[in-house]
């Protein structure tokens, strides 16, 4: 059973018009409820389209699943799983089969991967994540909880998502004062069992 990393791919067409936005996203509405031929059942694999597009998948890792897509104005968004980390080659023959570019965010926190190519957040813009945890797992003395109990509680419960540095300093300086980098605050945070991750770019 794989852990399944969880990814959003935004396919956008660098020459003027959507002629070839919109053909791709009406393209992908077919397999995203695609039908098994022999049993009807319901299936959001990656491989139905591959097939139709007559693509060799002897060599490809397609392990995905559509979850949902999206037609907007200068992009279409696809939310896809993948089991382990990103599937960029298989999003590269999407693209390449309708001459169009992309980026996208992935994520699987079990395999720590952070990664989001969209460098100038022109469709992404998240940069840094906290994810959840229980106050009652720290493992901090009751002063410390007394005083930070209120940032605790803020930033506890629920994944945080971050679009600057800037707003990393705000959240976290606070609890553990004046720090340089994400490498100096993770290791004041460490003794608290929390860590904040950078997506990385490729």
């Amino acid at each position: 059973m794989p852990n399944w990393c969880g990814n959003s791919i935004a396919f956008y067409q660098k020459s003027k018009g959507t002629a070839m936005l919109e053909a791709f996203y009406a393209d992908i509405q077919k397999y995203q409820d695609y039908r098994e031929p022999e049993t009807n059942a319901s299936s959001s694999w990656i491989g139905h389209w591959l097939e139709s597009n007559r693509i060799d998948m002897s060599s490809l890792e397609t392990r995905c699943f559509i979850i949902s897509c999206e037609l907007h104005d200068d992009h279409v968004r696809i939310d896809m799983q993948t089991a382990w980390e990103p599937l960029t080659e298989v999003w590269g023959l999407m693209a390449d089969k309708y001459d169009l570019s992309y980026v996208y965010i992935s994520e699987e926190c079990g395999c720590e991967v952070y990664v989001n190519t969209d460098t100038t957040g022109m469709f992404f813009t998240t940069r840094y994540q906290l994810n959840y945890f229980e106050i009652e797992d720290l493992d901090i003395n009751m002063d410390t909880l007394e005083e930070y109990h209120d940032l605790l509680q803020k930033i506890c419960k629920e994944t945080m998502y971050f679009d600057s540095w800037k707003e990393v300093v705000e959240i976290f300086t606070p609890l553990v004062f004046d720090f340089e980098d994400i490498d100096i605050l993770n290791e004041r945070l460490e003794v608290l069992g929390i860590s904040v991750y950078r997506y990385d770019y490729e």
